[in-house]
């Protein structure tokens, strides 16, 4: 037997004291003091056995729109969803509730892993037994809301993991090896900043975010210095004077070894030698436009801040909830040094480095590729969520608010393209 508990100022305890393994950052209490600065009103839900023992609970955001008010749990409920006489149960008291409330439907996306995509073999999907959920989710009235575009979901469907205990650089391709051995050369620097700062990594990916600058403000502000999940702003910087010394040498160095090609060429014109050659021209061309950068932006400062990640710990994991760089010094290669300064950064103190999320569009020809290409060029496991599922609670309700286009007005995708604006 099962009671639940709702609105309860003790019932914060079943999200506070969780020890689920489906938690995460978004079903902590600053996540809903978060939520709450952006308009939401919030619930702790606790759901009780008989013995008082809290068995399943979530944080619960509601939101008013025209034409009703909707539910959503972000991250999805934490309950055993093998469970399906607790699930069911508890579902129905949930439901039971919301409608109470005017809720036209509820929306959850849980973090559980039904596959994971193989790079190798054009990212095919090995399956697990976690699929199965998805029709037990169906069985219960859920729909499954499909994804029309890549990014179209609130968390990304598919996410690159970086295993911070067993990430090696030499298990990467050698372009990726070379791209950093060079951004380690160039005067790059990772260092902590504040909020103030949170204005230079909007700058960098303002175009492309679909979320305000103060969400990110605020994200910092309430999660900054807490024991649980914990925000962290980190900056790139290049410091022009190490940059132009190093980037000079490793010209000079480059050059000798394109000579040194240019007189293999003479007697052996196979293709690994003529490849050899054409890879030392690129990377000339690269490093010297690095030298002639740091050259003009030496006589005018010191230092330049060229990228910035908005960092989420929680548990054993780091998640990256925003990056992005400035353009201008994409010869650097900002966002590969990033990646690894901060695996290196952390790699004694967590486990796991969550890139956050991949486009399902994995061609070269793909308008994702550059979005794609330095997560997947750092050889993470890469995972596929189950996603988005909805159930609608008063279908009249449900159909006049997607009648108005105000479903993707409320569920903006984790990411869109300048294109698309």
């Amino acid at each position: 037997a099962y009671e639940i508990s709702l609105g309860l100022v003790d019932s914060e305890m079943c999200i506070r004291d969780s020890n689920h393994p489906l938690r995460s950052y978004a079903q902590t209490v600053n996540y809903a003091k978060l939520m709450g600065e952006m308009g939401f009103s919030y619930d702790y839900i606790g759901y009780k056995d008989d013995m008082d023992n809290i068995v399943a609970g979530s944080l619960v955001l509601t939101k008013k729109i025209k034409y009703g008010r909707y539910a959503y749990a972000p991250k999805g409920f934490l309950v055993d969803y093998y469970n399906a006489s607790l699930f069911k149960d508890f579902f129905n008291e949930v439901v039971s509730y919301y409608n109470k409330k005017g809720c036209a439907f509820i929306k959850i996306n849980p973090e559980i892993i039904i596959g994971e995509l193989n790079p190798k073999r054009s990212f095919a999907a090995n399956y697990n037994q976690n699929v199965k959920i998805i029709d037990d989710l169906k069985s219960l009235g859920f729909k499954r809301r499909r994804e029309i575009k890549p990014l179209d979901f609130i968390f990304p469907r598919i996410s690159p993991y970086i295993n911070l205990k067993t990430y090696n650089r030499d298990n990467l391709s050698d372009e990726v090896k070379n791209i950093l051995s060079t951004s380690t050369s160039s005067g790059l620097i990772l260092e902590d900043a504040s909020n103030k700062d949170v204005s230079l990594l909007y700058d960098y990916i303002k175009e492309n975010a679909t979320d305000s600058i103060n969400f990110y403000r605020n994200m910092l502000n309430i999660f900054t210095g807490n024991t649980g999940a914990n925000a962290e702003l980190v900056l790139l910087k290049i410091d022009y004077e190490a940059c132009l010394i190093q980037t000079q040498r490793a010209y000079e160095k480059e050059l000798e070894h394109n000579n040194e090609c240019n007189e293999k060429i003479q007697t052996d014109n196979s293709p690994a030698v003529l490849e050899e050659k054409m890879a030392s021209d690129r990377d000339l061309i690269l490093i010297k436009q690095q030298v002639v950068q740091a050259t003009n932006n030496l006589k005018k400062q010191k230092y330049e801040y060229i990228a910035a990640a908005l960092l989420m710990k929680f548990e054993n994991r780091i998640s990256i909830i925003a990056s992005g760089y400035d353009s201008k010094f994409i010869s650097f290669n900002p966002m590969f040094y990033m990646y690894e300064a901060i695996i290196d950064r952390y790699k004694n103190d967590y486990d796991f480095l969550d890139l956050n999320g991949l486009a399902n569009s994995f061609g070269q020809s793909s308008p994702y590729y550059k979005y794609n290409e330095s997560k997947i060029g750092m050889n993470p496991d890469v995972y596929e969520f189950i996603g988005e599922f909805d159930y609608i609670i008063d279908e009249g309700k449900f159909r006049r608010i997607q009648a108005a286009g105000l479903l993707s007005e409320e569920f903006k995708p984790s990411y869109r393209l300048e294109s698309e604006q």
